[in-house]
C-alpha cells in the first residue's frame, strides 16, 4: 500500500502534493521530506553537523515545524509560490537545522564547532548534486577523524599547506600531537597528500556501499 502511494506521489508536482497536505493528507508531506527532498536534507545535515547522526531527528522536527502549533500547516499556507517549492523548503530546512544545532549537539560542542558569522545563509538551495551528497555522506562515515577533517577542508577550498597548519592546531587543541625522538611531529603538505590518498581509497569503498543502500543492487 505504501509503495503504491509513493509511486502515485512520485508522479505529482510539488504544488499538487502541497495541496494534498493542506487537504489533510499529511503523508504527502512525509513523502516530500523523506523521499523527494531527502537528499537535500541530508546535504544540509552533513554540511552543518558533519554527520547524518542527527538527520532523522532534524527531519522529524522539521515536519512538526511545518505542521504548525495548531496543526494547520501555517508555514505552507504562507508560501506564495513566487519561487520553486524546493528553493523555499531548502531555505527553511537550512535555517532550521542551524537553529537546532545547539540543542542537538550541546552548547559546548556548538560553540567549538561553529561560528555563526562564518555560515552563509542563502535564499537559494545548493545545486542538486547527488554525487556531492553521496561524497559528503561517505566522508562522514570515515572512522578516522583526521581523514574526515582533511577531506572536508579540501572541499572547502583550502590548500594542502593550509590544511597542515589547521590540522596541527586541531591536534594541539585535542592534546594528541605525536612526538618522535622527543620532537613534535608537525604535519606538512606532503603528509596531507599522503593521508588524503588513503582517505579517498576508503571513501571510494564506502560510496559503493552507499549506492547499494540508497539504490539497491
Amino acid at each position: 500500500m505504501r509503495l503504491k502511494a509513493e509511486t502515485a506521489y512520485g508522479r505529482m508536482t510539488d504544488k499538487e502534493l502541497v495541496d494534498l497536505v493542506l487537504s489533510g493528507r499529511e503523508e504527502a508531506m512525509a513523502y516530500l521530506l523523506y523521499v523527494r527532498y531527502a537528499a537535500d536534507l541530508r546535504y544540509y545535515a552533513i554540511r552543518y553537523y558533519e554527520t547524518t547522526y542527527y538527520l532523522e531527528d532534524l527531519t522529524n522536527e522539521l515536519f512538526i515545524k511545518l505542521k504548525g502549533s495548531n496543526c494547520d500547516w501555517h508555514p505552507l499556507t504562507s508560501f506564495k509560490w513566487k519561487s520553486s517549492f524546493r528553493t523555499w523548503l531548502c531555505t527553511v530546512a537550512s535555517n532550521f537545522f542551524l537553529e537546532k544545532m545547539e540543542k542537538m549537539i550541546g552548547k559546548e560542542a556548538y560553540d567549538q564547532s561553529i561560528d555563526k558569522k562564518d555560515i552563509k545563509q542563502s535564499n537559494e538551495p545548493e545545486p542538486e548534486n547527488q554525487n556531492m551528497v553521496m561524497l559528503l555522506e561517505a566522508i562522514s562515515r570515515l572512522e578516522e577523524p583526521d581523514y574526515r577533517f582533511i577531506l572536508i577542508k579540501q572541499l572547502e577550498g583550502y590548500k594542502p599547506f593550509e590544511i597542515a597548519v589547521m590540522l596541527e592546531e586541531k591536534r594541539r587543541a585535542e592534546n594528541r600531537l605525536s612526538k618522535r625522538n622527543g620532537q613534535e611531529v608537525i604535519p606538512d603538505a606532503e603528509y596531507i597528500h599522503m593521508i588524503k590518498g588513503r582517505a579517498l581509497k576508503k571513501v571510494k569503498t564506502i560510496i559503493e556501499q552507499i549506492k547499494v543502500e540508497w539504490y539497491g543492487n
